[in-house]
């Protein structure tokens, strides 16, 4: 297990006077998935978006693997984004030697092997594909790269249960101790049977970080207990 691959140390972002992330500080090493749960508009996008230098933070500092955020650590990092962004006129096959052309670290054997576990043609054409395939070639193009960071923002949206299934049993046999998973998420239910870890995050700040397994009651009651002081309606 590695120790500290991502370190936030009073890290805060604002748009303009709204404050999206409020002096996070946070360190986490590999070994685990780890949810980042909370209601939307809570933050976890722009905490996803600021580890990938997508948008910059206003204060504080964040280090991947040691090094301070920039450019270059994104090679660190393989970002699932909540958007879909496949192109219509390649194949699956295509968009695989697209990953490798631009990622030196992106795993062909392991491509291959995930579009096994996720029933993915190959030979199909992107733009035949239904919305719950989109999204599973796009989360194996995402964890066939080597890396110790994975950041999956929203990756199982509206799909149907069986889809769900499938591509978390691929995050789960994916993760391993050198690598930590980030899953970006408000679906509490789906998740939780993969998770180890959950940060809560609300109005921008860390309300709560644990191992599930810490705790005494289901992680959808403990969520509900905090961010809605256990009134269920």
């Amino acid at each position: 297990m590695m120790e500290n691959v991502l370190v936030l140390k009073n890290v805060t972002k604002m748009y303009g006077k709204k404050v999206a992330l409020n002096n996070l500080n946070i360190n986490l090493g590999t070994g685990k998935i780890i949810g980042l749960l909370g209601p939307n508009g809570s933050g976890k996008t722009t905490f996803i978006k600021t580890i990938m230098r997508i948008i910059r933070h206003q204060s504080g500092e964040i280090y991947v693997c040691g090094q301070p955020v920039s450019f270059t650590t994104r090679s660190y990092v393989s970002f699932m984004p909540d958007r879909e962004f496949l192109y219509d006129s390649m194949t699956i096959q295509d968009s695989i030697n697209y990953y490798k052309d631009m990622f030196s670290d992106f795993d062909l054997e392991k491509a291959k092997y995930l579009c096994s576990k996720l029933s993915l043609n190959v030979n199909d054409s992107v733009k035949s594909l239904s919305k719950g395939n989109k999204e599973k070639v796009v989360l194996m193009l995402t964890l066939a790269r080597n890396v110790p960071i994975y950041l999956l923002d929203e990756p199982l949206g509206s799909l149907d249960p069986v889809i769900k299934h499938e591509m978390l049993s691929v995050i789960k046999e994916i993760s391993n101790a050198n690598n930590v998973i980030i899953i970006s998420t408000h679906l509490i239910k789906d998740v939780c049977p993969i998770l180890d870890s959950a940060i809560f995050l609300n109005q921008g700040n860390i309300c709560d970080f644990f191992d599930v397994k810490n705790i005494d009651k289901s992680l959808e009651q403990h969520y509900l207990e905090v961010f809605t002081n256990g009134q269920l309606y």
